[in-house]
């Protein structure tokens, strides 16, 4: 029986199909009255190894003693590895079964006729490593040009052809329907509780939104959403942070003026970690991508910092779920926190944290039974979030002064450019300063210290600008939060999920105080 053998890895002008090829096997089969059967399945498979679906096939019937002869149209379509093709053709031996390759007419049962394949088989080889190398090469070009580089666009974008100096490159443009996808998941995780299984139970189960390829969402992918840079703008702040971690930007500071966006991509050196996710930013090249940002550099560096801390952070023991109020109650009494203890046979109680380690004469304020207090609690909760006067305070609620916030932080921008290109001239004074004469360090000396005084002027002006600006951005940012849920606050606290309802309470509450006559103070976010 002979085996006929197709493969293609991608269609050419210049190529012979899978049909193509199969049809001239199966001319030659007819012509000699040779039984055949076809393994035809490796369309889009590379010739750079052998694993692929009807390879293996073919080889477990040549094993089992099926085939006695393998033809193919050209022998590359075999292999274009010379280790791989040349372990085929021992096996092939071990198994009494010829190889036949039409376009080359090579006997492989010759001494001649296989020395032919292997010299042939070298020049295979090396064109596949050309061709890979042309393709690292232009995928570098493009990408150091601001274009993509090249392959299926990120969650979030979609590819736009565009022509420059004559040619034609792809360029990314922020799709509108998964741009808003990118930009939820930015805000849940840089919530206070916000985690990257909160987000798949989200997608998955609550919303149903599937993932790129159609499917449910991973951990990995969005990790690997919350990590890219290509979602952050250009700006100052980014460039900052990106130098911070150790990053090599190919680009000039005074480039960053946050009109385009920023991609991260490629190894520095061969024996970098084969995947992006695994390697760092020293690990790879940065430049600037002529593509529009889908988030904001604030909140992208939030979510690299609580990333950073994620990962640095030493595992914890003891963490207890015995109360949703944990970390929010006060004693009006000494001014103390309350804890929550535990008594046999009842629910627990809630006492002055000074009461308790310092004996019951320290304090006045009674133990608070938690059986009653919680519920009590949670009804004032709903109640105050229910009012309609404060549903209609929550949503009236804007950002103060919105056009001001925009002028400083172009003016902001602006000086972190100045500050680095500062910088930039004193590191590079520095340098100079081994290879100059008694003279010129003098001259470069008092060029420094010009810069150094430049440098501390501008830096007072980026801190005057910082002064309040945070503070005002959380504030909002929970304020909206809150104005989101409004309406599924009861619902939420009303359920018998632990960890969202004490989420939830510490989002809604500032304070609880706990008065000497046992009544409760609620002072609330909003």
């Amino acid at each position: 029986m002979v085996a006929i053998y197709p493969r293609q890895s991608i269609d050419k002008k210049d190529s012979l199909s899978i049909e193509q090829q199969i049809q001239r096997c199966v001319d030659l089969c007819e012509m000699n009255e040779w039984p055949y059967t076809i393994y035809g399945k490796d369309k889009g498979y590379s010739g750079k190894n052998l694993k692929r679906p009807s390879f293996e096939e073919m080889m477990a019937d040549v094993r089992a003693g099926k085939i006695n002869k393998i033809l193919c149209y050209k022998f590359d379509r075999i292999s274009r590895n010379i280790s791989d093709f040349s372990n085929l053709m021992v096996e092939l031996q071990n198994y009494n079964c010829e190889f036949i390759s039409i376009s080359e007419n090579f006997d492989t049962t010759t001494p001649i006729g296989r020395a032919m394949v292997y010299i042939c088989m070298v020049f295979a080889q090396m064109e596949r490593e050309n061709i890979s190398q042309r393709v690292h090469d232009n995928y570098y070009y493009r990408t150091e040009l601001g274009f993509w580089g090249g392959g299926v666009a990120p969650y979030g974008f979609k590819t736009v052809r565009t022509k420059y100096k004559g040619q034609m490159h792809t360029i990314l443009e922020p799709n509108p329907e998964t741009a808003e996808i990118v930009k939820m998941i930015y805000k849940w995780y840089s919530e206070p509780n916000g985690s990257v299984s909160k987000i798949l139970y989200k997608l998955n189960e609550e919303l149903h939104i599937p993932s790129q390829k159609g499917k449910k969402w991973t951990s990995r992918v969005i990790v690997d959403i919350l990590t890219r840079a290509l979602y952050a703008p250009n700006d100052m702040a980014v460039y900052n942070y990106l130098i911070s971690q150790g990053a090599n930007i190919t680009n000039a500071p005074e480039e960053f003026d946050g009109k385009a966006s920023i991609d991260v991509y490629g190894k520095k050196t061969t024996n970098a970690s084969k995947h992006k996710r695994c390697r760092e930013f020293k690990d790879m090249y940065c430049n600037i991508s002529n593509n529009d940002s889908i988030i904001d550099s604030s909140t992208w560096i939030k979510v690299q910092n609580k990333r950073n801390q994620i990962a640095n952070r030493p595992s914890r023991t003891g963490t207890g779920k015995n109360s949703y109020f944990t970390g929010l109650m006060k004693c009006s009494c000494c001014g103390t926190g309350v804890s929550y203890t535990n008594s046999r046979g009842t629910q627990g109680y809630y006492i002055c944290s000074s009461r308790k380690n310092r004996g019951w004469n320290s304090c006045n304020m009674p133990p608070a039974s938690k059986k009653r207090t919680d519920p009590a609690i949670i009804q004032a909760v709903i109640d105050y979030y229910s009012n309609p006067q404060v549903i209609k305070m929550i949503k009236e609620i804007t950002p103060e002064s919105q056009v001001e916030n925009s002028k400083d932080d172009k003016k902001r921008n602006n000086l972190l450019m100045e500050l680095a290109i500062v910088d930039k001239e004193i590191d590079n004074l520095i340098s100079s300063l081994t290879d100059g004469s008694p003279i010129l360090i003098k001259y470069i000396n008092e060029k420094i210290e010009k810069l150094d005084q430049k440098r501390n002027e501008i830096t007072q002006m980026i801190s005057s600008l910082n002064a309040g600006k945070s503070t005002a951005n959380e504030k909002y940012a929970i304020i909206t939060q809150i104005r989101n849920m409004i309406d599924g606050i009861p619902d939420i606290l009303e359920s018998d999920d632990f960890d969202e309802i004490r989420d939830l309470c510490h989002l809604l509450i500032n304070n609880i105080l706990f008065h000497e006559d046992g009544s409760i103070d609620i002072t609330y976010t909003v």
